[in-house]
């Protein structure tokens, strides 16, 4: 290769360093790295819509009430499950509070005789719910089959035994000032055959 400046001739060597002063320059990108780039690029946009399009579906907002729905039926299942003899007002206050409609109007209705007959029976028993499903959910209400234990301890009889029973329950929610309340609350027979 000949140089136009001083006619000479220009060695390979000198070559190959020019080449890689040029290569080092800052600002240029290597095609590699513009690959590499718009790899990036792709991913980072898909990523993206994926994730906008899962936070904003129907079936996303589905789910989150189908999940409040189960939360609040297995809270307010074992309340209206547990009652203590030597508190029956406060408990009738924790049933009132757990439901809604017709149920709690029921629940205010309990009058003091019949408080009293609670009392007198000198039980406690302590709900606990072990297994819930959300059958459905329909705008403001919701149906929820629940499989409850409750306790039940004898108030006279501080030695003895508490007696667990199991039961099955029907019941149906509705929202009530943003948050989900019993509505009714059926015990579910069970089959053995």
């Amino acid at each position: 290769m000949q140089d136009q400046t001083d006619g000479g001739r220009v060695d390979d060597d000198q070559v190959d360093e020019s080449v890689q002063a040029e290569e080092k320059k800052p600002g240029r990108v290597g095609p590699t790295a513009l690959v590499g780039l718009a790899v990036a690029v792709v991913f980072g946009v898909t990523g993206g819509v994926a994730w906008w399009s899962a936070t904003s579906s129907d079936d996303l907002s589905l789910a989150q009430e189908r999940d409040a729905v189960l939360v609040s039926a297995k809270t307010e299942i074992a309340v209206l499950n547990t009652l203590d003899y030597r508190s029956v007002a406060k408990g009738l206050k924790a049933w009132q509070s757990a439901s809604t409609g017709t149920l709690r109007d029921q629940f205010a209705g309990i009058s003091t005789k019949d408080q009293g007959v609670l009392a007198d029976q000198k039980k406690i028993s302590k709900g606990k719910v072990v297994d819930a499903a959300v059958l459905e959910v329909d705008g403001d209400s919701a149906t929820v089959l629940a499989a409850v234990e409750v306790t039940v301890t004898d108030g006279t009889d501080p030695s003895a035994e508490p007696v667990v029973k199991r039961n099955r329950f029907s019941a149906d929610l509705a929202r009530s000032g943003g948050t989900w309340k019993v509505a009714n609350l059926q015990q579910v027979a069970v089959n053995v055959s």
